[in-house]
């Protein structure tokens, strides 16, 4: 089980299916086309662009116990990273070819492409990258998962027609997906990157993450009506949130804590 969650965990390929899952739960939700092309452009954009913030800073934090792990796998497949970015990342630019190219869609991945610049690269008058800025991780990180899944909407020229419950759902969930990380992190981030958990603890940190998710969950729930993954959802949001970071579960708490955004892509597939 650990190997099988390391490779999906470290190569960034989980928080991909994630965002995967609802660029095509939401495509599906609106009969859109080009799904399929859509699904693979977003799990290689998204796994390009994690890996190369990956590649750029994770070697420039305050190791851990528990992020020694991660450095010390990265350490010892580092070509196989470089690779794995480089496939991604020519894979995403290959599907740009094949997508149906509007005025909409070029202005929002290139607008995703300037947040995942800022927030990836450094800039030497901020230093890690705009991230370091008060509230600006938690944000462009939310912001860039929205656009991902309102471009196949652009494409298909359908951003009119959206229901504003839409972008609003995604952006909370991912906003409180975020706060278990940075809990997680709270020994060594800079104190003015402001998180949630820096500013209220880490314990009631936790249950304004869940109760963000709830929240989600219900403007889901009133756009498509009670579905059966609603209690499931629930109930891994709350394993996700409320349990306590314990550093020799990392992986497996890492994977609770994405679960529920996969869940709520699957929800709008079958609803």
């Amino acid at each position: 089980m650990r190997p099988v969650l390391s490779i999906l965990i470290y190569t960034n390929s989980w928080v991909a299916l994630c965002v995967t899952s609802l660029v095509y739960g939401v495509g599906s939700y609106f009969r859109l086309g080009h799904l399929e092309l859509f699904a693979l452009w977003s799990f290689t954009g998204t796994v390009s662009a994690y890996q190369l913030h990956r590649l750029f800073r994770l070697r420039q934090l305050k190791h851990t116990v528990r992020s020694n792990r991660r450095l010390l796998w990265m350490q010892n497949t580092y070509s196989f990273q470089i690779i794995w970015f480089a496939i991604n990342f020519i894979v995403c630019l290959g599907c740009l070819f094949f997508m149906p190219l509007t005025k909409e869609v070029i202005i929002l991945i290139g607008l995703n492409a300037v947040i995942v610049a800022l927030y990836a690269l450094p800039i030497p008058i901020i230093g890690n990258g705009i991230r370091n800025l008060p509230f600006a991780k938690n944000i462009l990180i939310s912001l860039s998962w929205v656009l991902i899944v309102l471009i196949p909407l652009a494409s298909d020229r359908r951003l009119d027609s959206i229901n504003w419950e839409v972008p609003v759902l995604l952006f909370i969930s991912v906003f409180a997906q975020i706060i278990p990380f940075d809990s997680r992190d709270l020994t060594h981030d800079p104190k003015h990157l402001s998180t949630i958990p820096q500013l209220v603890g880490a314990e009631k940190a936790k249950y304004i993450g869940f109760g963000l998710l709830l929240l989600a969950l219900a403007l889901q729930t009133n756009l498509l009506g009670f579905h059966w993954l609603l209690p499931f959802t629930i109930f891994c949001g709350a394993i996700g949130h409320l349990i306590p970071f314990l550093v020799g579960y990392q992986l497996r708490q890492e994977f609770m804590w994405e679960l529920p955004l996969g869940l709520m892509g699957l929800w709008f597939l079958l609803a």
